[in-house]
């Protein structure tokens, strides 16, 4: 596959996540206008709302498992043509059950571009997962511009269905570029290929148990975005007193957060600084102490920087860091992996409002501290979700480790550059002064002090041969920028 290909075919991935990110939000944004357009109340537009759990959840599994099979393309296909139906149904129906069938159309939209589009990005880099987490970037994109676009339109008394159709010309012209192209080639490892996560003999107690980590993480993971962004609001006024503005930046604190924390973890993974495995144990650990932050400081600046952490930590793409684990566990069942993870994030969407609106009888405050709860089964899983990996690890695999190395090489050679930069200026000033290029006293200063701040001692002879090396080339350099000089 092609680096013009790859970019490309990553362009058309993530537009589709930037509408899939209005998708989310398109129905309650418009919320009053529909109820007029169906003559129902604000209730049954809610209700309808709620379609789009059940799509994701018939379909998640199901489409996940085809994908493997028919291809991540057609899938992609599927999603896209989905969500077009629903965005210019919508605007033409004015019967809220037939709005309802077509809310569960935008659920299985959701299902069929995450089934083809997860397993695409991993299947063009097996190596590294990190253009996954920017999917979470492209959604939060879109849902930060629909607000704005419904906002204005509204203030020019424009009519609601044009955010529909803003979006529906946005997929059309996806089509066209999608339809030119090309989409990795699935490897093949054999006459006919296993699509179970089980297969042959890979069956093992640990796999098993993180099979079950994975899919109690899917529900997690997205249960505590969705409780923490209902109530945090009202906890703001209820609990901390604080005034409407300034608790609805507390949500805006969090998006901002979501924003940084996709950009880190994207950074994190593509030059491999931390394995996955730890990175998502780190995530969920500081996860549940912002949550304690939150639930249980009466200080409003504090929990304003935690309501920020916890936007970066939970909220910038450490669901897509599982679901990258999860699939490599399975390479053969990547599809089928995104279908199973996500059906329990699905569920997760249900219940959540389910059990918080019983809370909130007691309290706002017991509403939102129950997602404590969540963050620490989360982080309870995942200790020993590590210890499961780390007992399934594939010790022969070392590109973790040579991606660091990449990484450290890389500013190695920065900081060579800028010593050699700062070394024929020093030639130089040697030249004007008619001083020696070789000055010993200096030379056997630099190597004490690289001896002494040697921790590692088994090495020391290496570093001071490297060192050793650096000071020659320098001595080098020095007389070719004087030969130079001279020559002028």
């Amino acid at each position: 596959m092609t680096k013009a290909n790859r970019i490309r075919l990553s362009f058309v991935l993530y537009l589709n996540y930037f509408v899939h990110g209005i998708g989310l939000l398109i129905l309650t944004q418009n919320m009053k206008a529909l109820g007029g357009a169906w003559g129902t109340p604000l209730a049954t537009v809610s209700y309808v709302v709620s379609g789009v759990g059940i799509g994701r959840l018939l379909a998640y599994y199901l489409l996940g498992s085809l994908s493997d099979r028919y291809g991540r393309k057609t899938f992609v296909y599927v999603g896209m043509l989905s969500y077009l139906i629903f965005f210019i149904g919508i605007i033409l129906t004015k019967d809220f059950r037939v709005a309802y069938l077509l809310a569960i159309l935008a659920g299985v939209a959701n299902s069929a571009l995450d089934s083809g589009t997860y397993p695409t990005f991993l299947e063009m880099d097996s190596k590294n997962g990190a253009a996954n987490i920017l999917i979470k970037a492209a959604m939060s994109i879109g849902e930060f511009v629909l607000p704005l676009f419904i906002g204005l339109n509204e203030n020019l008394g424009g009519w609601y269905g044009l955010s529909f159709i803003f979006a529906s010309v946005i997929l059309l012209i996806n089509f066209v570029l999608l339809s030119r192209t090309q989409f990795p080639q699935k490897a093949k490892t054999g006459k006919q290929t296993n699509h179970r996560l089980f297969g042959g003999n890979k069956r093992s107690g640990s796999r098993i148990g993180l099979l079950i980590i994975f899919s109690i993480y899917g529900y997690t993971s997205m249960a505590l975005m969705i409780l923490f962004t209902q109530w945090i609001t009202l906890y703001g006024t209820d609990v901390l007193h604080m005034s409407n503005i300034e608790a609805h930046f507390l949500l805006s604190l969090y998006s901002i957060g979501s924003i940084t924390g996709v950009l880190l973890i994207f950074a994190i993974l593509k030059w491999s600084l931390i394995r996955e495995v730890k990175l998502i144990v780190s995530l969920n650990s500081l996860s549940l102490l912002m949550l304690l932050v939150i639930g249980f400081s009466g200080s409003t600046w504090l929990v304003s920087i935690a309501s920020f952490i916890f936007g970066a930590t939970a909220a910038g793409g450490v669901m897509q860091v599982g679901l990258n684990i999860f699939s490599s566990l399975f390479p053969q069942a990547k599809g089928r992996a995104t279908g199973i993870y996500f059906s329990f994030g699905s569920i997760a969407s249900f219940t959540v409002p389910i059990f918080t609106g019983m809370l909130s009888t007691i309290s706002t405050a017991a509403a939102l501290r129950s997602d404590i709860i969540i963050a620490l089964v989360s982080f309870a899983i995942w200790v020993i979700g590590y210890r499961l990996m780390a007992a399934s690890a594939d010790t022969a695999d070392y590109q973790t480790e040579r991606n660091q190395i990449n990484f450290i090489d890389y500013w190695i050679l920065k900081l060579l550059q800028w010593r050699f930069k700062l070394i024929k200026t020093i030639g130089i000033k040697k030249m004007s002064q008619h001083g020696p290029i070789f000055d010993p006293n200096r030379e056997s200063q630099i190597m004490s002090q690289i001896d002494q701040q040697i921790s590692d001692r088994e090495n020391a002879d290496y570093y001071q041969a490297i060192f050793q090396t650096i000071l020659t080339s320098s001595k080098d350099c020095q007389s070719q920028v004087q030969e130079k000089g001279r020559a002028k």
